[in-house]
């Protein structure tokens, strides 16, 4: 089981008191925090849009590990009935994400 900090998690944009992106639970002040960096082209520190694509994926990690058991444990109803089920290579990451979302892997 994992001991993550429970959901749902958000993200929080930057304003003028904190330029970085914060990554929030109800349960906790920062899951996560994004920070500017300088990315040498001349235009100082700043946020691009991959750092906020990133802070999407990041807050959606909650949702996406219980989406990923649902998906799992429904699979292993359909074995135990006889009923088809997930592929066999779609059924492997399913399990190595869980386990690494779980310090298994």
């Amino acid at each position: 089981m994992s001991t993550h900090t429970p959901g749902p998690w958000t993200v929080e944009p930057p304003s003028e008191q904190t330029p970085h992106i914060w990554i929030t639970a109800p349960t906790s002040s920062g899951v996560a925090k994004i920070e500017t960096c300088n990315y040498d082209d001349g235009q100082g520190e700043r946020l691009i849009d991959e750092d906020f694509a990133n802070a999407r994926l990041i807050s959606a990690a909650p949702d996406l590990l219980d989406a990923l058991i649902m998906v799992r444990d429904a699979d292993e109803d359909c074995r135990q009935d006889g009923l088809p089920t997930i592929p066999a290579p779609a059924r492997a990451k399913i399990d190595r994400a869980i386990a690494k979302a779980e310090v298994r892997s």
